[in-house]
């Protein structure tokens, strides 16, 4: 039984539609570009940016300096919501993919074949890592092709794709992680009944943790428990990838995923 190409094959409609309805935000977010470039309209932002605290937009990736008619700095703060999203993708795929036989009854069937709990594991984890990889590699590309098109003439098309490839590759290693996360709940929980409240909640803690953390510099640690904060577009499209947070989150993944293979390989399956 190739448990792989099964559960490839379910997950990618689904993995189409998130990538169809990301596409479509990047899309209207993108197509808004070109109206930043028109004075009025810079008035405005600069002076609603201004009237906000400097903590709040520090929380939100927003630097109050941030010239939004650079099509780099308008891109690192749209993007940052598709890339919430895309965690939350990741988390859902996480939690479904060991959980799925054991709720709805068909664990029987699938222990009825030559298989251990090991390959079952693995087999799956490849799977959802593929339909992301897919899932990033749509988006990626839509987002190359609406930017290429609302670019200004002096932004250089290579200088472009080099720098929506290092976003996409801060949101692949953050779908990782809530992966990697949400597969290690799917090894405890017995049913998949609010898997995707627990997917969105997982995510959605941490990114407040985060918010936290840089709101009061006295809770500036909170930030290492926030993934999204390790990869969030805006930062990385400054300032690049920090060496310590690559590290933290291969380190989570990895942990994780031992964990998860631990726990399976114990559970007391409802057959």
């Amino acid at each position: 039984m190739n448990i792989f190409k099964f559960e490839f094959k379910r997950l990618l409609k689904s993995c189409i539609i998130w990538s169809l309805v990301c596409g479509a935000l990047i899309t209207l977010f993108m197509s808004l570009f070109p109206t930043m470039e028109d004075m009025g309209m810079k008035q405005i932002v600069n002076d609603k940016m201004g009237g906000m605290p400097v903590e709040i937009l520090k929380a939100f990736n927003i630097d109050s300096s941030m010239d939004f008619t650079d099509i780099f700095n308008y891109l690192g703060y749209a993007i940052q919501y598709i890339a919430m999203a895309s965690a939350v993708y990741g988390a859902i795929l996480g939690v479904n993919s060991l959980i799925r036989e054991e709720s709805q009854g068909t664990i029987e069937f699938l222990y009825s074949k030559p298989i251990n709990r090991l390959k079952i594991v693995t087999s799956k984890l490849c799977a959802i890592v593929a339909i992301f990889y897919v899932y990033i590699l749509i988006i990626g590309a839509i987002t190359m092709g609406v930017c290429y098109m609302v670019k200004p003439e002096d932004v250089e098309v290579m200088n472009l794709i080099m720098n929506i490839k290092v976003v996409f590759i801060g949101i692949l290693l953050l779908g990782l992680i809530f992966i990697s996360l949400g597969t290690l709940i799917s090894s405890i929980v017995k049913s998949d009944k609010g898997a995707i409240p627990i997917s969105i909640g997982i995510f959605f803690v941490s990114y407040f943790l985060g918010i936290i953390g840089k709101l009061k510099d006295s809770f500036n640690w909170l930030k290492y428990f926030s993934p999204f904060d390790y990869y969030a577009p805006s930062e990385i499209l400054k300032d690049g990838f920090e060496v310590k947070f690559i590290i933290i989150g291969i380190c989570v993944i990895i942990i994780s995923i031992i964990s998860s293979y631990f726990i399976y390989s114990k559970k007391d399956m409802n057959i």
